[in-house]
């Protein structure tokens, strides 16, 4: 005879394949009563799994969103891949669904064993994944993802230099650097895409409208190319070196000459001269641009400026 359990597990994974049933396709399946399965779909509520009956001549049941995942079994090296992950994504100070990430370390703490529980609070004790600290806050974040699993098109209050203006985009990711998280998407206006610092969006609203999502943002970081092309090249010292290496996309053009000094050697985009500005104004001495020539001398602008606050 099958174990209550295994069964209620057989039926919670069969459900949630199927989203629409009837009674009797369960009954069949399981080789149950009808009266029984009944009994069953109660106890797969209890699980977390939430079904609501079909009116009219058919009937049936359909599987509500939002639901658990049915259970898993993973090994004991997996839980403590699985623990240090969602610990890492803790600390950020802003994360999307960061409750729902805090709630999930919890539960997994509640459902093992006594002796792995202390083995995971202790290796927190020497083990830690180090985040950039968040320079400022992030908010919609939430919002932002959700729009972007659901190809939405979102209109946005954004803070720019000298105004706020507002735009339309078409979300494509969000992703975080140097403790900013930033939006991926397509300016609909001029047809282009732009990263949007998030502390910069002012307002946001979901609009019904959806687009043909055809891109993702591993696909374009990937086939990446400037429409307008510009030579950046840097001296680094050894800190500058380390810093560029860990910019998500400046990492790529660093190497060593023949002298074993490191450089920053790579195209960018004209249109991301501005934004490449305050990068080099945070390592400051750590790097010593030469090209392009409107780099150079923005950089000087904003030395000169910087300088006379301290006269």
């Amino acid at each position: 005879m099958i174990k209550k359990e295994k069964l209620l597990y057989d039926m919670l994974w069969y459900v949630q394949n199927k989203q629409e049933f009837t009674a009797q396709e369960l009954a069949d399946e399981f080789q149950l009563s009808v009266r029984s399965i009944y009994r069953y779909i109660s106890d797969l509520a209890d699980l977390g799994l939430y079904i609501e009956s079909k009116k009219g001549r058919n009937g049936g049941f359909v599987v509500l969103p939002n639901q658990v995942l049915p259970p898993v079994l993973f090994t004991e090296a997996e839980l403590f891949s699985l623990y240090f992950a969602i610990q890492s994504l803790t600390s950020y100070e802003d994360f999307p669904f960061k409750v729902n990430t805090i709630t999930a370390k919890e539960k997994l703490l509640e459902v093992v064993s006594k002796e792995v529980r202390q083995k995971l609070l202790q290796l927190s004790d020497h083990f830690q994944i180090s985040v950039p600290k968040q320079a400022v806050s992030a908010l919609y974040l939430n919002q932002l993802i959700t729009a972007c699993l659901d190809h939405k098109v979102l209109t946005i209050g954004y803070q720019s230099v000298k105004k706020v203006s507002q735009k339309s985009v078409e979300p494509i990711g969000i992703y975080t650097s140097n403790g900013f998280w930033y939006l991926f998407a397509i300016d609909q206006a001029i047809q282009e895409t732009r990263h949007f610092r998030v502390d910069r969006i002012q307002q946001l609203s979901i609009s019904s409208q959806t687009f043909d999502a055809s891109i993702t943002l591993k696909q374009i970081e990937a086939e990446y190319k400037p429409k307008e092309p510009v030579e950046l090249f840097a001296y680094l010292t050894e800190s500058g070196e380390k810093q560029c290496l860990e910019n998500r996309y400046l990492h790529k053009g660093v190497q060593k000459n023949e002298k074993g000094q490191a450089e920053l050697s790579m195209l960018i985009d004209k249109s991301d001269i501005v934004y490449t500005v305050d990068f080099f104004l945070l390592l400051g001495k750590e790097a010593h641009v030469t090209a392009p020539k409107d780099l150079v001398k923005l950089l000087k602008e904003k030395v000169k400026e910087l300088g006379k606050k301290y006269l």
